[in-house]
């Protein structure tokens, strides 16, 4: 009996993964569920454990290697077991193996649900990628892999084939592609691909907007007063306020509380608020699952737990992935307006600026003192239109500025 180690997909926007580091050589023991290596991906590094009992047969790939999401790592099984040739890129399907990981199911269970009813077509991810940014008709390409499977060489082939002009606009997309984050950390390149895959792939546009900060902030102090004299433990700083503002006004708008990939517009009723956390080297956003469902102390705890988690490495996948909108806090740095960049697939992304301090009017003709918070709102112009976007803005300042609203 012999056992696949797949690339684990360990998130909605991850395509390939990196080897980081190999635990076992070849002829090693392994056990079910010990690690074996470990990968990384554009969230996090994660483990990767034996499926079964037996002994490291085969590795397919070294440190710094990259291969598709469902592409086989590695096989385990008994010592003396004849292991087949795997390709490069291959997914597990193409490997006779008497087990395959759920993993390999599920991208096998993604690749039929597009293909024709009357011809089943294998295709690696990478491949069929490819093949639709090139406008390249599948069924008319011959695959060389496992089962007739097509991969990358036979896109490159194709490409290659197609009259001299469309071959050199393809060829230009596919090498400018391949340069994305070349020469970076493995984190650091999956940052770059997904930054322009979001610019390449949406219309984004954002509007700035200052909101009156005062009643907020008194509410604050309000709030703690109370956390301390009943001796809660509980930490409300202003991010935890803005990111309870924000879900209350995206139930308001399902349109900026949705996603759009493959073709497919999905509007939430829940909201799954992702929280933008710097890391030493690079960027991850962590999710708070159901953030309708939470409470101001709720919110605030869940948002303190992922965030430590992300920045210690600790996150488990599941945290790192399903969010339907993003926020973003570059407060502490003084940064008062930027254009955030979508965590695609969502339709929209709230930048938040440092407090700023300005001289107003009041009723009585006199002047004060007020704090206002810049906001930045980026969002996709395919789905929403400036003035969805500004119902979303005004929504949401109109909470700020009453911010009981918050807890009613």
């Amino acid at each position: 009996m012999q056992g696949t180690i797949v690339m684990p997909k360990l998130g909605m926007t991850m395509k390939e993964g990196t080897i980081v580091e190999w635990y076992k050589e070849i002829g090693d023991p392994v056990a079910k569920g010990e690690a074996v290596l470990m990968i990384s991906s554009d969230k996090l590094n994660q483990d990767i454990e034996a499926p079964i009992d037996g002994m490291l047969l085969a590795r397919n790939g070294e440190v710094d290697d990259e291969l598709e999401v469902g592409a086989v790592i590695g096989v385990v099984g008994a010592k003396g077991s004849v292991v087949p040739e795997i390709e490069k890129n291959a997914s597990a399907p193409t490997v006779t193996a008497a087990e395959i990981s759920k993993t390999t199911d599920q991208q096998s269970t993604v690749e039929k649900s597009s293909e024709s009813k009357s011809a089943r077509i294998f295709i690696t991810p990478l491949a069929r990628r490819m093949a639709a940014e090139n406008e390249l008709d599948i069924q008319s390409i011959k695959g060389t892999g496992g089962n007739g499977r097509i991969t990358k060489q036979d896109v490159l082939r194709a490409i290659a084939e197609l009259p001299k002009e469309e071959a050199a606009v393809a060829a230009d997309t596919v090498k400018t592609r391949t340069k994305v984050g070349e020469g970076l950390t493995p984190m650091r390149k999956a940052i770059a691909q997904n930054m322009r895959n979001s610019l390449e792939q949406s219309a984004q546009l954002t509007l700035h907007r200052k909101v009156t900060a005062d009643s907020l902030l008194d509410f604050q102090k309000l709030l703690a007063k109370e956390i301390e004299s009943n001796a809660i433990d509980a930490r409300l700083t202003l991010t935890v306020f803005l990111a309870k503002a924000t879900v209350l006004a995206l139930q308001s708008l399902k349109k900026m509380n949705a996603t759009y990939a493959e073709g497919r517009l999905t509007e939430f009723d829940e909201v799954h608020l992702g929280i933008a956390t710097s890391l030493e080297n690079g960027l991850v956003v962590p999710v708070i699952q159901n953030a309708h469902q939470m409470t101001i102390s709720q919110l605030a705890k869940e948002m303190k737990t992922v965030s430590e988690a992300a920045r210690n490495g600790t996150a488990d996948p599941g945290l790192l992935t399903g969010s339907t909108f993003t926020i973003t806090n570059l407060g502490a740095t003084g940064i008062e307006y930027f254009t955030p960049i979508l965590n695609a697939p969502e339709t929209g992304i709230l930048g938040v600026g440092a407090l700023q301090d300005e001289l107003t009017l009041t009723e009585d003709g006199s002047v004060k003192v007020s704090k206002k918070i810049p906001l930045s709102l980026t969002f996709d112009h395919q789905i929403l239109d400036g003035a969805d976007a500004a119902q979303f803005l005004g929504s949401l300042s109109s909470i700020i500025e009453s911010p009981f609203r918050l807890v009613l």
